[in-house]
């Protein structure tokens, strides 16, 4: 049976060519940088969540989504495995070397999965996800010889029937903000003003959706321990760092939390203001 052998079953044929053409859409805009197709062809979940990031950064939106290097994959060069809808979710998942960048004579046979959101009876694209398969050789082998895959039925490759919410649009930040949040041994949600974010046995960094703004912040944690081995450090600690105007000047750390009480399991709400002398010293 040849590599471009697809096992999308008949009455799937539809869905596949609905689905090909949603993402057809959103690759030409990509690639003409056509900011107007663009957010025609995307879903609204992965358009805020885009625009979000992107002023978080201080960066001009839509402009800034066509400066990040992308290039999507030409799927018709891949072979189908599947094509499935549930509720307004639905996935293309594909098998062969999927190129999104690097160079071709590289590039191993992977899965490659394209998730769409349904929108007003209209199927959109929301984003794409590359599946390693450097891990599972055997698997690699066995649809590289064309074999029909067993792991259709799993959950992580079925869609979940319903959406994500569409967030919330950001204000453009007073202050570009980043955080690193440490969570050892705990299972940490943090919220800043209104925005959530997690992690669990960690430390993760990123930029404040919306940044901080002049005058009060609130900033809630809500932590509880987490199932590691009973020698292992617990901590959760939480900087906020205001990025300087100046390229190459150092950040100025306007927030710091830290709790090393190994047995803490709770809700702590940590309001703070920034203003002219936090700016200045910083904390």
């Amino acid at each position: 049976m040849g590599l471009m052998t697809s096992f999308c079953p008949a009455q799937d044929t539809d869905l596949k060519g609905t689905l090909d053409a949603a993402y057809s859409r959103w690759r030409r805009a990509v690639e003409s940088q056509d900011a107007k197709a663009w957010a025609a062809s995307i879903s609204m979940y992965r358009q805020v969540v885009t625009r979000n990031h992107i002023v978080s950064q201080g960066l001009p939106f839509p402009k800034a989504v066509f400066e990040i290097p992308l290039n999507p994959a030409d799927t018709s060069k891949l072979r189908l495995l599947e094509a499935q809808a549930v509720g307004d979710t639905a996935h293309l998942l594909f098998f062969g070397k999927a190129d999104i960048g690097g160079d071709p004579d590289q590039i191993p046979d992977n899965l490659f999965m394209v998730k769409f959101l349904r929108e007003n009876g209209i199927w959109k694209f929301d984003s794409n996800k590359l599946i390693h398969l450097r891990t599972q050789p055997e698997l690699r082998a066995k649809l590289q010889q064309g074999e029909k895959p067993d792991f259709l039925d799993e959950p992580e490759f079925t869609p979940p029937g319903k959406g994500p919410a569409v967030p919330a649009v950001c204000p453009v930040p007073d202050h570009v903000t980043g955080c690193t949040l440490q969570s050892l041994g705990f299972e940490t949600d943090l919220k800043i003003n209104g925005y959530d974010y997690f992690a669990e046995d960690r430390s993760i960094k990123f930029f404040v959706i919306g940044g901080l703004k002049n005058g009060a912040n609130e900033l809630t944690l809500t932590i509880k321990p987490a199932d590691v081995p009973a020698e292992a450090e617990r901590l959760v600690t939480v900087d906020l760092f205001i990025q300087p105007d100046k390229v190459g000047a150092k950040g100025v750390r306007v927030f710091h939390y830290e709790n090393k009480d190994p047995k803490f399991s709770g809700t702590v709400k940590l309001p703070f203001t920034i203003d002219a002398e936090v700016l200045a010293k910083g904390r």
